[in-house]
């Protein structure tokens, strides 16, 4: 008789016993994982002397040569071991090469198998036997598109979440990292890991973000990371500023945990997510700590002059022309344009979309077309709308200053949320000088998002530090590459339990 249940994912399926009759527990979970109905589940029934044994497992997923083993082993043991709990004890000694657990409940033998583990069971024992034999698909790891550097490793994350594990704790061999597991999502059941150092991360962040994991009511979390993001960052969707940073580099994740920080990864994406942050986190680029110290404050200066371009330069520009402002002998050129028959704001508001036109287009062309595609928007259809007389070739030259310093922040996020306030600033601007007063409407383009800034948070942790609250000290370590010999202290940012990167003086 075929056993009657609802999927989980409706929440009204009832827990259910692994019985000793294996008929039922096949029948069960054939039902219950759609047997005949997906093509890769397998299920494989056969006797080990005089004993009904069942084998269920996804045939994508399991590694076919340790199942080979495993079923060699099976086919040497007597009747008589196949009992509980010799039974346990024989797999333990015969395949100590994986992990074995019995599981007493047929739902959860079914999310087992579901992960990738088989699932052995035997008529006459009333629990199932899962075998962890899962083959992950896997790719070489590599340096990260978008965190490259001259010096240092070039390795980083991949979509596996075991295999990120590793490269953590390959550079953390600390017994006091913790990594903590949880399932996310009805249907999806995407593995989330926690990583923090148990001594040094504040309970209230890893608390906090635990919580908001086991919270998180979804079907499925299949834009992996991002969607995930959104469940546990608590911020307006107006916001443009981000309250975490991503990275795809082991050493960033690993140089952020000794600093009490807490990472979020979840399986199948090759991003970890770091919290808390500030606004200042994402002006911190792993290369300026594969250079000399004053190469990499050098670095540091060259980022934030680019970061403040990128937001308030061709807004600048425009509300000095408008303005009428008068430069210094030499400098008045600077605010001369040529093509004034096009109003200058809708030259900068078409030259932005451009640039993003152009942006996407690279993103989604193929290979062997980005280059030409990169010459001919960049180079062709900038040349032909100057000498046409569209755009003026100063309007050109701030935008694309302004779209290099864009790229200069060594986050995405954060290189797009300065993108939106610079329109937002170009904006306001526009609106000043529509009536009359250029300066009020820039002023209203700078203080509304400053405003914002202080007032974020990142979970319970000013965005705006170390401004406000102010903590000069921290400032100053934000401007300058400090050398790595004298970094003493840990940032107050994530309150660590210990405060400092030295090991106490013996008395």
């Amino acid at each position: 008789m075929p056993v009657e249940h609802v999927h989980k994912s409706q929440g009204t399926v009832k827990p259910e016993e692994v019985s000793e009759d294996l008929k039922h527990n096949v029948q069960w979970l054939k039902d219950y994982l759609g047997y005949k109905e997906t093509f890769d589940l397998i299920v494989r029934e056969f006797k080990i002397g005089a004993r009904n044994v069942a084998l269920i497992y996804l045939d994508s997923f399991v590694s076919q040569t340790n199942l080979t083993l495993i079923m060699q082993e099976l086919f040497k043991t007597p009747d008589d071991q196949l009992t509980h709990p010799r039974l346990q004890r024989l797999l333990n000694r015969k395949i100590p090469f994986i992990e074995i657990t019995p599981e007493t409940q047929l739902d959860k033998t079914a999310d087992q198998i579901l992960a990738g583990p088989a699932a052995l069971l035997v008529d006459g024992i009333s629990h199932a036997i899962v075998l962890d034999v899962r083959k992950y698909p896997d790719r070489t790891p590599s340096e990260p598109s978008m965190e490259r550097v001259l010096r240092g490793p070039k390795d980083g994350f991949v979509e596996t979440l075991v295999f990120n594990t590793i490269m953590i704790r390959r550079r953390l061999r600390d017994p006091n990292l913790r990594i903590e597991i949880h399932e996310v999502g009805r249907r999806s059941q995407a593995d989330v890991a926690i990583m923090f150092i148990k001594d040094i991360a504040n309970d209230f962040f890893v608390k906090q973000i635990r919580d908001r994991i086991k919270h998180v009511d979804v079907d499925a979390l299949t834009m992996s990371e991002k969607a995930l993001q959104e469940w546990i960052i608590r911020k307006p969707w107006w916001n443009p500023f981000p309250n975490s940073r991503f990275t795809e580099r082991p050493d960033v994740a690993a140089e952020h945990l000794t600093e009490g920080h807490v990472l979020v990864m979840i399986d199948t994406s090759p991003n970890a997510m770091i919290l808390p942050v500030t606004f200042f986190s994402f002006l911190q680029s792993v290369e300026e700590y594969h250079e000399d110290v004053m190469i990499g404050t050098y670095l540091k200066w060259v980022r934030f002059l680019g970061v403040a371009l990128s937001w308030f330069g061709p807004p600048l520009w425009y509300a000095l022309l408008a303005s009428h402002t008068v430069l210094p002998d030499g400098w008045q050129v600077l605010i001369h344009p040529a093509v004034t028959e096009v109003p200058v704001f809708w030259q900068l508001v078409g030259a932005e979309i451009g640039v993003d036109l152009l942006r996407l287009a690279l993103t989604f062309s193929p290979d062997p077309l980005t280059q030409s595609m990169g010459f001919f928007g960049a180079i062709l259809l900038g040349d032909v709308a100057v000498k046409a007389k569209m755009i003026d070739a100063q309007v050109i030259v701030y935008v694309a200053l302004a779209a290099v310093g864009t790229f200069s922040a060594p986050d995405l996020d954060f290189g797009m949320a300065i993108r939106l306030l610079r329109m937002f600033l170009l904006v306001t601007t526009g609106l000043g000088v529509l009536i009359g007063f250029p300066w009020i409407g820039f002023g209203i383009g700078i203080v509304v998002p400053l405003i914002l800034l202080a007032s974020t948070d990142s979970f319970g942790m000013r965005y705006s530090w170390p401004v406000f609250p102010w903590n000069g000290r921290a400032l100053g370590a934000e401007f300058v590459r400090k050398p790595l010999n004298r970094k003493v202290m840990r940032p107050s940012l994530t309150l660590p339990h210990d405060p400092t990167h030295r090991r106490p003086k013996p008395r």
